[in-house]
């Protein structure tokens, strides 16, 4: 195997498949250098669909990039040996089972910190790992609505349908995850002392509106969702339909960046604009959509492009790809035949990469063990 490089090599973690959090926690930890090492058992996890393309959906997994997949029976002896192995060699262990899983394996916190005191085990969870819903299902929807999150996106006096996993499973759940366990692994390096990192998104996504709640104290941020300053309240900080049907956002909260936008308008000797009345608040909406619909969102964003008005089209992924700063930046890249997100954040030094690519990533690499220094001839008498 490839040496790894970026900013993590070195840091070796062992990682329980799954779906959702964990995998794209392990994804940004590898892309970033980590050593890592998933582990699946026999035949796979979840099952797959006889009714899909098996090809397509290895390139596809791209939350597997980055690291190779070892299979194995972790009801056999040989397989818990193994697995003994690479956790007594790892620096962190993360898993996103239900509470009592990996336990019922003989892999829980106990046994493992036992095999190795550094170890960081970290446990990616919904509801966290106690309390009354500990043991219940759940998904991201549940989490941030049992956090208050969810809330925050109601507008017009509506309650939310529903938002993607964004701000639970992949913000609430896996960032914190990885902060946790780099935390975790730090600590362990200057101290020997391993722990459990409890990452759970009901924790996570309370955490995230922490400036909201602070607005609030401060008396300003305690309208209905939709009707405050930061969430499509006012005029200068909201999205606006085009002649084309497409949108743009605005987001000219600074005084100088609502006088570009008023300039560019030909509004800024407007009296309805520079009252500076908030009453006058669902007038300026007014006027600044009928505005933005008499031409395409396009054109908004070339009028803007090269100022401080604060003025962008609202793009969709596909399109996102395409937009001449992000080509410029490479922030995508097709891999696999799939377009997908560059290794993130960016480091001057030590810069990360996509090591394997989804479809590799999806096949069992058994020799992956050897660079560890484990043999692999185990798993095939298990």
């Amino acid at each position: 195997m490839a040496p790894t490089s970026g900013p993590l090599a070195g840091i070796r973690i062992v990682e329980m498949t799954g779906i959702g959090p964990v995998p794209y926690a392990a994804m940004l930890l590898a892309d970033m250098g980590a050593d890592i090492i998933r582990i699946d058992r026999p035949g796979g996890y979840p099952a797959i669909d006889p009714t899909l393309d098996f090809a397509s959906m290895e390139a596809a997994s791209v939350f597997y990039r980055s690291r190779p997949l070892v299979q194995i029976d972790l009801k056999s002896d040989n397989g818990r040996q193994v697995m003994h192995d690479l956790i007594g060699k790892a620096d962190a262990l993360i898993e996103g089972y239900r509470p009592g899983a990996m336990e019922k394996l003989g892999l829980g916190p106990e046994p493992c910190l036992a095999l190795n005191p550094k170890l960081a085990f970290v446990r990616v969870t919904g509801w966290g790992r106690d309390g009354p819903l500990a043991q219940r299902a759940g998904h991201d929807l549940n989490y941030i609505a049992k956090s208050g999150a969810l809330s925050l996106f109601g507008r017009g006096g509506q309650q939310p349908v529903g938002i993607p996993p964004l701000v639970g499973d992949m913000a609430s759940g896996s960032m914190f995850a990885v902060m946790g366990l780099l935390a975790a692994v730090l600590h362990a390096r200057a101290t020997g002392q391993g722990q459990v990192v409890d990452a759970n998104i009901v924790d996570g996504s309370a955490s995230l509106y922490t400036l909201l709640s602070a607005l609030s104290a401060m008396g300003m941020h305690n309208a209905p969702a939709g009707a405050n300053a930061l969430d499509g309240g006012r005029h200068y900080y909201r999205t606006y339909t085009c002649a084309d049907g497409r949108a743009v956002a605005v987001g000219a909260i600074e005084p100088a960046f609502r006088k570009v936008l008023l300039d560019r308008l030909g509004l800024l000797e407007n009296p309805l604009f520079t009252s500076g009345v908030t009453e006058d608040d669902d007038a300026c909406t007014l006027e600044l959509k009928k505005i933005f619909a008499t031409e395409s969102s396009n054109h908004w964003d070339q009028l803007f492009r090269d100022t401080d008005g604060c003025v962008t089209a609202v793009l969709t992924p596909q399109e996102a790809a395409d937009d001449p700063h992000n080509a410029a930046r490479q922030t995508f890249v097709q891999v696999d035949g799939v377009l997908q997100a560059a290794p993130a954040p960016r480091f001057s030094a030590t810069p990360g990469k996509i090591s394997k690519t989804p479809r590799d990533a999806s096949r069992p690499d058994a020799e992956a063990l050897r660079a560890w220094g484990i043999s692999a001839q185990k798993l095939s008498e298990s």
